[in-house]
């Protein structure tokens, strides 16, 4: 695993050789069986602990190998290890793009009437990215009722994440 410092709060994002072995032991397989899996013959335990202990990192095509042989989709390694930062980004540039898909509320603002559908909230218990998510509730609510207009929001998402205390 990996650490990374977003404030003072440290998160935890999972590299490859994590996800193999998660993945493998969900599986019931030894580092051997695996190995013998994808052909590795003798060495198969020695391989597949190189590669959970990041001593080593299979390419593409070996992972798509991997992910076959444990029935998993392969995107599930060859996905990009994110910070909650690059993941609030993402959701923000995708609202921008299509946007009132998205919609945002707050403990202030859930009392809203009931709807017809049930919808998640987001929230974190980490302060710093919590803030961040208000922040972007604030925003988005100014410019549903015109408080700031859109060239305001998008230059307010061209800065953003603010610099954090």
């Amino acid at each position: 695993m990996r650490v990374l410092l977003f404030g003072k709060v440290s998160y935890y994002t999972m590299d490859t050789g994590s996800r193999i072995k998660l993945v493998r032991e969900h599986r019931g397989l030894t580092q051997q069986k695996l190995g013998e899996m994808l052909g590795y013959g003798k060495s198969s335990a020695n391989r597949i602990a190189q590669y959970e202990m990041g001593y080593r990192s299979p390419k593409a095509n070996r992972l798509k190998e991997i992910a076959k042989a444990m029935n998993i989709r392969e995107e599930i390694f060859l996905m990009p290890d994110e910070t909650p930062i690059d993941l609030l980004r993402i959701l923000i540039w995708y609202d921008w793009e299509h946007e009132g898909v998205l919609q945002l509320a707050t403990s202030r603002t859930a009392n809203t009437p009931p709807r017809k559908t049930v919808s998640p909230i987001i929230y974190s218990e980490q302060l710093p990215l919590n803030r961040l998510l208000l922040d972007w509730a604030d925003k988005k609510r100014s410019l549903s009722v015109r408080k700031i207009t859109r060239a305001d929001y998008l230059e307010w998402m061209l800065q953003w994440p603010p610099r954090l205390p």
